[in-house]
């Protein structure tokens, strides 16, 4: 991921995050200088510098004639964070004392498009107990590049195993050694089977099904019964798969 991207993450937009950056190189600069810096045009740079003073990132002193804007430091954006994560786990008992009785009621959630997959699986990470994937890892990982990025953070542990069936071939294998151990177990669809194209999880009452080569999309299903199903069809199939054993 790149320091652009990072930026947008935290929520800056692109040009924004541009031009937060230009401005880190200079130290301080005119909106035309700031402008040939960034490569966004003048109006558009002046409107984008509002944007970041009103956010904290930039702030302006005159000298003459002149305005120059300079960027604030960039451990701001750590401090930022760590406000905003205070902010919403003092809010978040409430939200939780908001949320509909009703939420065990069946029902299923449609993702659409290539932007959007990763939110499927925000839940994953708050839900506690077994999590259940039969993946093609090479197809999952450009899928999920978020999610993959906070289970590398996270990691599994007694709280959150994993139990993970994957197609036999290098970006499955390269997975298995990055992730498997004690709360991660790995196997492998066995050689005669033709590899699957999809991504299939399943965690707490939820099984997501998500198609990840030419149609992107992801479709969730809440329902006890249904993950108990597929929790069933998982147990068959991992009867049947080759254990992943690390070398050395």
């Amino acid at each position: 991921m790149t320091i652009q991207n990072t930026l947008q993450e935290l929520g800056l937009e692109e040009k924004e995050a541009a031009t937060y950056l230009a401005l880190l190189e200079l130290g301080e600069g005119t909106i035309l200088e700031i402008s040939k810096k960034s490569g966004i045009k003048r109006p558009t740079t002046y409107v984008v510098l509002r944007s970041l003073e009103e956010k904290g990132f930039v702030s302006y002193v005159l000298k003459g004639k002149k305005t120059l804007y300079a960027p604030q430091h960039p451990k701001k954006l750590i401090t930022e964070a760590e406000l905003r994560l205070k902010e919403l786990q003092e809010v978040v008992p409430q939200l939780e004392s908001l949320a509909s009785k009703a939420s065990a009621k069946p029902r299923v959630l449609i993702y659409e498009g290539k932007d959007r997959l990763d939110q499927a699986y925000d839940e994953m990470f708050i839900t506690k107990g077994e999590m259940l994937f039969i993946s093609n890892i090479g197809l999952s990982k450009e899928g999920f590049p978020k999610t993959f990025r906070k289970y590398q953070y996270k990691g599994a542990s007694p709280e959150f195993r994993t139990r993970e069936i994957n197609v036999d071939d290098q970006a499955g294998r390269e997975s298995a050694k990055e992730f498997a151990g004690p709360y991660h177990e790995i196997r492998f669809l066995p050689k005669n089977f033709k590899p699957f194209e999809n991504d299939i999880g399943v965690y707490g009452n939820r099984v997501l099904i998500s198609s990840l080569k030419r149609e992107y999309f992801v479709v969730v299903i809440e329902s006890e019964e249904v993950a108990q199903t597929f929790r069933t069809m998982f147990e068959m199939m991992w009867q049947s798969a080759i254990p992943f054993r690390s070398e050395g």
